[in-house]
């Protein structure tokens, strides 16, 4: 690996540990040439998967988007710092283990709101009012009465 700051081919690992809800490794190095410490990221080489949106129009899955999509929902609420890090490595694994080089927009959106019902009920309206592309009060009201069948009472 080479350092980032001199360019050299000569670090050390000095530490190593599961990243991205254990998607990846997150190694610490240090370059034993000028002594700057930086991280990297290791990922198993996966298959290219192509999303195919509503109008037809594919293009690469992108897990920046999904990411950025996630965070959008879970914006301000009280959850761990990491949890939409965790929550789009989770949606991600489920899409590629289904096993196919291309999966709809609309396949991700319900895995996503899946993964966001578990996580928070504020996420899940949130993503589900963009997603479903509510347009009037009604919608939520409809949604939120859905949601609270689904939800196991506490008791």
């Amino acid at each position: 690996m080479r350092c980032p700051y001199c360019s050299s081919d000569d670090d050390k690992v000095m530490d190593s540990r599961p990243a991205e809800g254990g998607a990846s490794i997150r190694r610490r190095r240090e370059c034993r040439a000028c002594g700057q410490r930086f991280s990297t990221y290791e990922r198993p080489d996966q298959f290219p998967l192509t999303v195919r949106k509503h109008a037809g129009v594919e293009e690469p899955f992108d897990r920046r988007k999904l990411l950025a999509g996630i965070e959008k929902a879970t914006a301000n609420l009280s959850l761990p710092s990491d949890a939409a890090l965790r929550t789009a490595a989770q949606v991600e694994a489920r899409i590629r283990g289904l096993g196919r080089r291309e999966v709809s927009s609309e396949q991700i959106g319900a895995e996503v709101l899946a993964a966001l019902r578990e996580l928070h009920q504020v996420a899940y309206v949130r993503f589900a009012s963009v997603y479903k592309g509510f347009t009037s009060p009604e919608d939520f009201v409809r949604e939120l009465a859905d949601l609270e069948q689904r939800t196991p009472d506490p008791r």
